[in-house]
């Protein structure tokens, strides 16, 4: 039986790692530090990253997220697996032909917390609250966000910009994405696309492309309501039809389910978007669940 079939008391909930109880928390960090040992790496363990002597940090959120979907007896392997890919040096940016990062350059819709500031990636565009779409570079073992001078080393931005749309685009073309119509807990329908690749919720940015290749749907004008959750999901629903409103309750309760219990979280909102313009619809500040009827969203759901 999963550890997360039980339903422990609020109170019993760890503060910093949600999805786990106080004491899987601690049991989770015991083994984060003694995977960073056996690698040689003496962390200091904090409630929600670690940081070793060179003042290097390494958050614990996705990791633990990935960690609270699986046994307990298989935490330490993930873990380990983890912390290797983390400690090991990857193949450099500047190891790359300007050919080769062509080939790899994407653009990527990215959580705006993982944009340090100041920003070292300065051609960052905010998309909507809490998301930014950067240039990230597809890497044999990695997926990196360059500075913008390192990028500027291989040519312009806006032909580089234009050359990971296009990259982005053939995620798009590739078939290696699934796409499934699903019904909701309240009757709503909508789309639900995933995939194996970091960029599969960045596909968010191609609408109205997306809509059109996997639903065969335009927004006419009233747009199209869109939530992702983590990287490796994207849900929509264009704003047609008398069960919209039902849809953008279901994409809220589903997104922020997969936002909580995945590595690699985005946003646990929905957004409304028309003419390539993001409105965030629906809020958890508080951690209280709401739709900002204010946006107007709910008359265009009726």
């Amino acid at each position: 039986m999963k550890i997360f079939n039980r339903h422990p008391l609020p109170s019993a909930v760890d503060e910093h790692l949600t999805y786990f109880t106080t004491a899987e928390a601690n049991t989770f960090r015991e083994l984060v530090r003694a995977s960073f040992a056996d690698v040689g790496r003496d962390v200091t363990v904090s409630a929600d990253h670690v940081e070793d002597r060179t003042g290097t940090t390494f958050g614990l959120w996705n990791i633990g997220a990935l960690c609270a979907r699986e046994e307990v007896q298989d935490w330490a392997d993930l873990i380990d697996d983890h912390v290797e890919r983390v400690t090991t040096p990857t193949r450099e940016l500047g190891d790359l032909t300007r050919d080769e990062l062509e080939a790899r350059v994407h653009l990527q819709l990215v959580d705006a917390v993982s944009v340090p500031e100041p920003e070292p990636a300065g051609y960052a565009r905010a998309v909507a609250p809490g998301l930014v779409e950067v240039i990230s570079v597809d890497l044999p073992d990695s997926v990196v966000t360059p500075e913008e001078d390192d990028l500027r080393t291989y040519g312009a931005l806006d032909e580089l910009g234009a050359r990971a749309r296009a990259n982005l685009r053939g995620l798009l073309d590739s078939g290696d994405v699934a796409v499934e119509h699903v019904v909701g807990e309240t009757g709503g329908r909508f789309i639900v696309v995933t995939g194996d690749s970091f960029f599969t919720a960045s596909l968010a940015l191609l609408l109205p492309e997306l809509t059109e290749r996997f639903s065969a749907e335009s927004d006419e004008g009233r747009g199209v309501l869109v939530a992702v959750p983590f990287r490796h999901e994207l849900l929509y629903r264009v704003v047609s039809g008398s069960d919209t409103g039902a849809a953008l309750d279901d994409l809220f309760l589903r997104a922020r389910r997969q936002f909580r219990s995945n590595a690699g979280a985005l946003s646990p909102d929905v957004y409304w978007v028309r003419n390539h313009r993001w409105v965030a619809v629906t809020s958890t500040d508080g951690r209280k669940p709401t739709v900002l009827l204010e946006t107007g969203i709910r008359d265009a759901c009726g």
